[in-house]
């Protein structure tokens, strides 16, 4: 199991249906976070059954009371060997707000950052942000994350209506960062 002192994280169940409804029903978690709109429970059942598919999507829990407090995933980047993509993944994370300011998503995260280094082997996890997400911009830039690059999708197609910003964390930096965190 993956966990810290306050939370720990599993897989995700079709049982969680019910809080992905409620992020999905508030309009906040899409404009911050992007994530999906959900209108009813059947759309929101479908999406756990797909989150739960994917082998690196977890939901946050409490370990007072098991509560579900928010959601982080390791995405692939792309599955061409010679990429060197493998050894990459994008991480994407939601924090239910009423949960925001307890350090909570920094725990999820150091647990995650650990296991995709050391378990996975990963050498660089990105992150992506709206561009006007500044509270997750300088939350990853505390976290040892160094913007990148922007990308305006705007400009690849007019399906999309946003600019969304990389950041990116080197394996050899999160060591660099957690050892001086441990001594």
């Amino acid at each position: 199991m993956l966990e810290s002192d306050q939370i720990y994280l599993r897989r995700f169940q079709v049982g969680d249906a019910p809080i992905l409804l409620k992020w999905g029903k508030n309009n906040y978690y899409h404009k911050s976070a992007g994530f999906e709109q959900y209108q009813n429970l059947e759309q929101a059942q479908k999406g756990a059954k797909q989150y739960a598919m994917r082998p690196n999507s977890y939901v946050i829990c409490l370990k007072k009371n098991k509560q579900v407090i928010g959601l982080v995933e390791l995405y692939e980047r792309g599955m061409d060997k010679q990429s060197g993509l493998l050894k990459t993944k994008e991480i994407g994370f939601l924090l239910d707000k009423n949960f925001a300011g307890h350090g909570y998503m920094t725990q999820a995260l150091l647990v995650i950052f650990d296991y995709a280094f050391k378990k996975l082997r990963q050498t660089e996890l990105w992150a992506g942000t709206f561009a006007d997400n500044i509270h997750s911009q300088k939350f990853l830039s505390k976290l040892g994350f160094k913007y990148v690059y922007t990308v305006d999708y705007r400009q690849i197609s007019h399906l999309f209506s946003y600019k969304e910003k990389y950041y990116l964390l080197q394996k050899e930096d999160w060591l660099k960062i957690n050892e001086n965190t441990r001594s």
